[in-house]
């Protein structure tokens, strides 16, 4: 009998009632295994030393990447359609090559594409109004779910963090994992993974260099997001969120 062990795993590890540690808000009663950053090394073999110097390539690239960190201090209003629109198209979008060919801004295993994006605009703009919405890849648009308001405590229902309220949007990356288990098996769940890690950082990159604040959770609430999106949180299910949107000044 064929088990996918791939979907009970991701199944049983929807709840944070799973067995995890319970995280404390106050930093100063964690344990110290908690704050110390643990290195691998080999003492006794021989080693070389490596150059830190920048290239003189694209320093700029450079430079975004060692800038990037993990940004929690939001102001609480909204950022335009022309900085969602970038961060989406260089995130995970189709990006149009000098041949007029076009390619994925994320590397997928297969290349089978298995994660979907949606944003969660927790405050209206100008010509965007606040609501749920579907990035529609191959026309680079955003499709709306549900035109709605956030309350403050709509956004408590849906991820731990209090910071999360003043943030400007939630980029949402699900899994549709079909479309690399047809070809892969099981290990297509993986693949899924691994690419939602590489928009993720994409997203991180590009809020970096439009001068927005970015922070990965893993604290989210799985059902009622994915309720939200209207997903059945099987065939596709959520997998990562960043909540992103103007620092404060």
């Amino acid at each position: 009998m064929y088990i996918d062990f791939s979907k009970l795993f991701h199944r049983a590890s929807k709840s944070k009632n799973d067995g995890s540690a319970n995280i404390f808000t106050d930093v100063s009663k964690w344990p110290k295994a908690w704050k110390t950053i643990f290195y691998k090394t080999y003492e006794l073999l021989p080693s070389h030393i490596l150059s830190r110097k920048v290239p003189e390539r694209d320093p700029g690239l450079f430079a975004t990447i060692t800038e990037r960190k993990s940004g929690r201090s939001f102001a609480p209003v909204p950022i335009t359609t022309e900085e969602l629109s970038t961060l989406l198209l260089y995130s995970c979008g189709e990006i149009v090559q000098d041949d007029s060919s076009t390619r994925r801004a994320q590397p997928s295993g297969g290349p089978r594409y298995p994660v979907e994006a949606y944003v969660l605009a927790l405050r209206s703009s100008d010509d965007l109004s606040a609501g749920v919405y579907h990035y529609n890849v191959q026309n680079h648009t955003l499709e709306c779910i549900n035109a709605r308001e956030f309350s403050r405590e709509d956004i408590g229902s849906l991820f731990m963090y209090p910071w999360v309220q003043d943030a400007a949007a939630v980029v949402i990356l699900t899994g549709v994992f079909s479309r690399t288990k047809i070809k892969y098996g099981q290990r297509g769940y993986r693949y899924a993974l691994l690419e939602a890690g590489h928009i993720g950082q994409n997203v991180y990159l590009v809020s970096q260099a439009l001068g927005l604040q970015c922070c990965g959770m893993g604290g989210s609430y799985d059902t009622p997001i994915e309720e939200l999106l209207d997903i059945d949180g099987e065939n596709e299910s959520l997998l990562y969120t960043l909540a992103v949107g103007k620092g404060v000044l």
